[in-house]
């Protein structure tokens, strides 16, 4: 039987946090799923870990688990080309992401979407998209439903009314009202439209979940959001760097954030999902001003502050380019 769902889970050096991710997958019970693993190139100490892990689930799931391996490389070949990889492996109609620092909490999730597929089908249309929630926990810290957290009471506030499974069909419209993105752990994508958009962008290692995303929602016809808070994310500790948030400094982070929106500017058609971008760059614009500020580096600061003048003109914002601009006059004389 060909699998409805298919499950990836890229994972790298970190086999006891894998394990947990892996089990909530299992705990999902669900025979039409089948879990794909792409190991990113783990180091030989940490595989000894992983290969009971995997040889238990190669017994127990049969056809319906496959293992992936990728090279080593020292900063691994990131999330994007290994998630890639996975989706690439699959043999379901629809995927699924979790990450391996984190984990489904609800065991009725697949579930649900493996019912909100047949209801659309029943209807004669295809689901594309399918949204669900997830809570944020920084150690035993609960940061509460960040993402599409939002969402929900949004709809409820303008009269929207959810079907009796508690969906709501949504539109691009409807989730650029809310500042979140719906997190990989809680997206689910027919498969087809994942390959039509090209998959993740490899040429980025920060924010490239809300790239595909927004690369998602304009080809979409059928999008669901369901409001469950269905799994846990593990926020890094940020003085570890043992992961791609807490690696890449903090300018280099924003520095992506504008490439995702020159992308996304770029490709797009949807008025809307453009000026989405063009906010978003001159947020990220403005961080990177103010980082440089912060380091008394004026000619970068006055740099980037004029350039997120452009992307998002404001009187506050050019009063502070031209205070960065007298600094960065002083600084040169």
């Amino acid at each position: 039987m060909e699998p409805l769902i298919s499950v990836v889970i890229a994972t790298r050096n970190r086999p006891a946090l894998f394990a947990q991710a892996l089990d909530s997958v299992l705990a999902q019970g669900r025979d039409d799923v089948e879990i794909i693993v792409v190991d990113d190139g783990s180091s030989a100490e940490s595989l000894a870990a992983y290969q009971a892990i995997w040889d238990a689930a190669a017994r127990s799931l049969g056809e319906s688990w496959s293992l992936h391996r990728l090279v080593e490389r020292p900063r691994g070949h990131g999330p994007s080309y290994a998630l890639n990889t996975g989706a690439a492996h699959a043999r379901g109609g629809h995927l699924c992401f979790l990450d391996d620092d984190d984990r489904w909490t609800d065991p009725a999730h697949l579930g649900r979407v493996a019912r909100a597929i047949g209801d659309a089908a029943a209807q004669g249309r295809v689901l594309d998209l399918y949204m669900g929630n997830q809570e944020a926990w920084i150690g035993e810290r609960s940061l509460g439903l960040l993402w599409l957290g939002g969402l929900a009471p949004d709809l409820q506030a303008r009269g929207r009314r959810p079907d009796e499974q508690g969906r709501y069909e949504v539109t691009v419209a409807d989730l650029l009202r809310v500042d979140g993105f719906c997190h990989l752990n809680v997206f689910t994508i027919r498969r087809e439209l994942y390959e039509r958009v090209g998959g993740m962008d490899e040429g980025i290692r920060w924010e490239q979940d809300r790239k595909l995303y927004l690369d998602l929602i304009e080809p979409a016809r059928l999008m669901i959001h369901h409001p469950a808070v269905v799994a846990r994310h593990h926020v890094p500790d940020p003085g570890r760097r043992d992961n791609v948030t807490t690696r890449t400094a903090t300018i280099d982070k924003r520095l992506y954030q504008t490439l995702v929106m020159d992308r996304v500017l770029a490709r797009s058609a949807e008025p809307a999902i453009r000026r989405h971008a063009r906010l978003h760059k001159s947020y990220a614009l403005k961080k990177i001003a103010l980082e440089f500020a912060d380091g008394q580096d004026w000619v970068n600061a006055q740099f980037y502050a004029w350039q997120a003048l452009g992307a998002g003109p404001g009187l506050k914002w050019f009063m502070y380019c031209i205070h960065c601009h007298w600094h960065s006059w002083n600084e040169s004389r």
